[in-house]
């Protein structure tokens, strides 16, 4: 009995060490697909004609608490800032988990939507807490009731970077993007005015 146990004692740390090699296997061919996804999108969006000088790409393959919304500067096709944005409670198969898992284009479903948007007008919202504001149409069949779902970027105090990090993950919206104060005002200060947004999930559901 005494061997049995110091050979387990002994094995232990060796298992250990290979399930912690998997796991960083894993993770790190999960930020290759991620990066990938993310260059394929880029080079979608700047194949659409816009007059625009940004466009952004939001990548729900990534963890909310990680910065999934890229904006690319269309002359250089460099991203030049990356933020923290929530994603719908209807898109949460695990509301703790931080990942996005289900899309919808559905009124009420209270989900994001993947596809092309283009952004539209600017006002302060009268919801509270959210404060300036910022229309969103949908350009595609997955996203085409954007607008009347009222789908638009705005701001919260759950997606402040404290209270993402005692969560561990970003809050849930209604379907909207949502920033911290900061991000929103920076994401509008770039993006307002017709600039493309491109949210995707995997390679097979990518459109623009």
């Amino acid at each position: 009995m005494r061997r049995m146990k110091r050979r387990t004692v002994l094995l232990a740390p060796a298992a250990a060490l290979s399930m912690l090699a998997a796991c960083a296997h894993r993770q790190a061919h999960a930020q290759d697909d991620a990066e990938a996804l993310v260059k394929t999108a880029m080079a979608a969006l700047l194949a659409q004609p816009s007059d625009h000088p940004y466009t952004a790409v939001l990548d729900f393959s990534r963890h909310s608490a990680q910065p999934r919304f890229h904006v690319v500067e269309r002359a250089s096709a460099q991203v030049v800032q990356s933020f923290l944005v929530a994603h719908g409670s209807g898109s949460a198969n695990d509301p703790d988990d931080g990942y996005a898992e289900v899309f919808s284009n559905v009124e009420g479903s209270e989900a994001s939507s993947l596809g092309l948007y283009r952004t539209g007008d600017t006002y302060i919202s009268e919801q509270v807490g959210h404060g300036l504001s910022m229309r969103l149409h949908g350009l595609s069949p997955t996203n085409s009731n954007a607008y009347r779902r009222l789908i638009v970027v705005h701001a919260h105090w759950y997606m402040e970077p404290r209270n993402v990090m005692e969560r561990g993950s970003a809050g849930l919206s209604e379907g909207c993007m949502v920033f911290s104060y900061k991000d929103r005002d920076t994401v509008v200060d770039l993006l307002q005015g017709g600039a493309l947004i491109l949210a995707v999930k995997d390679f097979a559901r990518l459109q623009a």
